[in-house]
């Protein structure tokens, strides 16, 4: 764990501005312990990306809706896979599972899509590099969707699986 700085150290470092080489340390080690807990959870990103999750309280129940969120879906995922740096999830960009289904605009178009953002996102979930820890708990799985019922259906899954997923996160990008 990380080494301990007094109460008198603190005051020394606050009053005079400047980082002291044992406040340096103590930070050094204090990232290496967050990076070490990170290992052993279930935790999956280093960081949140703003917006990353997909806030929408109601379920897709119509085709309508079904394609406002799948291609909601397709903008958030597409950013996620590639979200890097000190405020973003991963380490380095997914770069091997890239989204190439446009935009859906009718149910044939839907259906590409969401096969897609759930075939996709479960390779994404343990791409080697990208995440601390693969995801091994929060794939889409099952069969493609077919007709508008399962369409409904997977989109609402890729959406319930996609949050669980960003939101195993640690609460700020510390660990870089």
């Amino acid at each position: 764990m990380a080494s301990t700085m007094s109460k008198r150290d603190i005051l020394a470092v606050s009053a005079s501005g400047i980082a002291t080489r044992k406040l340096h340390q103590w930070l050094q080690d204090a990232r290496n312990d967050m990076v070490n807990l990170a290992a052993g959870a279930t935790i999956y990103h280093q960081g949140i990306d703003d917006g990353a999750l997909e806030g929408r309280a109601d379920a897709a129940v119509t085709l309508a809706s079904a394609l406002e969120l799948a291609n909601s879906l397709r903008r958030k995922i597409v950013a996620h896979f590639v979200s890097t740096g000190q405020a973003g999830a991963h380490a380095v960009a997914d770069a091997v599972n890239a989204i190439a289904a446009p935009a859906a605009t009718d149910l044939a178009t839907g259906l590409t899509l969401v096969n897609e953002l759930a075939t996709d996102f479960d390779a994404h979930l343990s791409q080697a590099g990208v995440h601390l820890n693969d995801d091994v708990t929060n794939a889409v799985g099952g069969a493609d969707a077919t007709d508008l019922a399962t369409l409904i259906t997977r989109v609402n899954l890729v959406k319930a699986k996609y949050n669980l997923h960003t939101a195993a996160a640690l609460t700020s990008a510390y660990v870089l």
